[in-house]
C-alpha cells in the first residue's frame, strides 16, 4: 500500500531546548489520524538544527514505535552520522536516512558516492536517501545510486518540484521505494503508483492526504485533484509567512494541540501573523474539518 509519511516537526521550548513530551504527543496524534510512518529529523523537523545527541533523543522518545520510523541522521560531520547509524542498531526502525553533504559547493560526485557508501556499510538497517537539491546543491539520480552500490538501499525521499524526477527514479530502479516530498504533487504521486509521500502538510492535514490516497485507489481522480487543490492553497498560504514556522501554527489551529515551537533562527509566527494565516486558510479547509 502507498504510504502517507509525516516528516514530523521537532518540538522546542521557548528557551530553544528540545521538548520530547510534545514530540511524543504530536506523533501519537498523527498515527491516530492515519499516518503510516514518521520521517524523523528531516527538513520540516529542523534536522540541520539538531545536534547528534538531540537526534538520538528524538529516536529514544519514540523508541516503542520505531518500527514506523525512518531515522534521518545526515549532517556535515560524517563521524557523527556513522555514530548515529551504529547507535540505531538497538532500535527496530524502518531504516536510516541521510541527505548528501551540503553547503560546500562543487563536491565531486565520487565524494557523495563515498559518503552514502560508508552509511550503507555501517548500517544494519535499510538505507533511505534524501534528495533535496534546492537545499543541498546535489541532485541524487539513479546513476548516482547505482554507483553507491549498497545492497541495503531501500528507498528515497525525493523533494523536487518536477514529478518527472521521481518517475525516472522508479522507472530506472523499479525495486526502489520512491516517496515524493512535494505537497503540491502528492495527487500525481499517488496516481502514478509511486510508493507514497513524505509531505510537510501531513503534520496538520494528514486526513486529507489519506483521503487523497483513498480517492486514487478507487480511481476517483476528480476528488483527488480537488483535495490536491485544497492542500496546495494551504501550503501556498503558509509559505507567505515562512513555512517552517507556519507548520507549527497550523498544527495548533487545525488539530488543536501544541506541537511546541521552532528553533531560532526559525522564529515562531506572531499573533497577528497567525490570525492572518488562519483567516486565509480556514475558508479553504472548512468543508474538510
Amino acid at each position: 500500500m502507498q504510504k502517507v509519511i509525516a516528516p514530523i516537526l521537532s518540538a522546542f521550548t521557548k528557551e530553544g531546548t528540545t521538548d520530547t513530551r510534545r514530540l511524543r504527543e504530536h506523533a501519537e496524534r498523527l498515527f491516530e489520524l492515519g499516518v503510516d510512518a514518521l520521517f524523523l529529523n528531516g527538513t520540516t523537523g529542523m534536522g540541520p538544527a539538531l545536534s547528534k545527541d538531540e537526534k538520538l533523543a528524538t529516536l529514544r522518545t519514540l523508541s516503542d514505535i520505531t518500527d514506523r520510523l525512518i531515522f534521518q541522521v545526515g549532517e556535515l560531520n560524517l563521524e557523527n552520522v556513522l555514530e548515529l547509524v551504529r547507535m540505531s542498531k538497538d532500535y527496530s526502525i524502518l531504516g536510516v536516512a541521510s541527505y548528501p553533504p551540503y553547503y560546500f559547493p562543487g563536491l565531486p560526485e565520487n565524494w557523495v558516492v563515498r559518503y552514502f557508501a560508508e552509511i550503507c556499510r555501517t548500517s544494519d538497517h535499510p538505507v533511505y536517501l534524501y534528495n533535496y537539491p534546492l537545499a543541498t546543491g546535489v541532485n541524487i539520480t539513479s546513476e548516482l545510486i547505482k554507483k553507491v552500490g549498497g545492497q541495503n538501499i531501500k528507498g528515497i525521499k525525493d523533494t523536487t518540484a518536477d514529478i518527472t524526477h521521481p518517475l525516472e527514479l522508479k522507472f530506472n530502479m523499479p525495486s526502489l521505494e520512491v516517496y515524493t516530498g512535494g505537497d503540491r504533487i502528492a495527487a500525481v504521486s499517488f496516481a502514478s503508483q509511486l510508493d507514497g509521500v513524505v509531505c510537510a502538510s501531513a503534520n496538520y492535514i494528514p486526513h486529507l492526504l489519506v483521503k487523497m490516497r483513498e480517492a486514487t485507489e478507487r480511481c476517483d481522480l476528480r476528488h483527488a485533484h480537488e483535495l490536491q487543490s485544497v492542500i496546495a492553497r494551504v501550503v501556498n498560504a503558509a509559505a507567505k509567512y515562512g513555512s517552517l514556522s507556519a507548520n507549527y501554527s497550523l498544527v495548533r489551529l487545525i488539530l488543536g494541540h501544541d506541537p511546541g515551537l521552532p528553533r531560532r533562527p526559525v522564529y515562531p509566527l506572531g499573533r497577528a501573523e497567525e490570525e492572518a494565516l488562519w483567516k486565509e486558510v480556514e475558508p479553504v479547509l472548512a468543508p474538510y474539518l
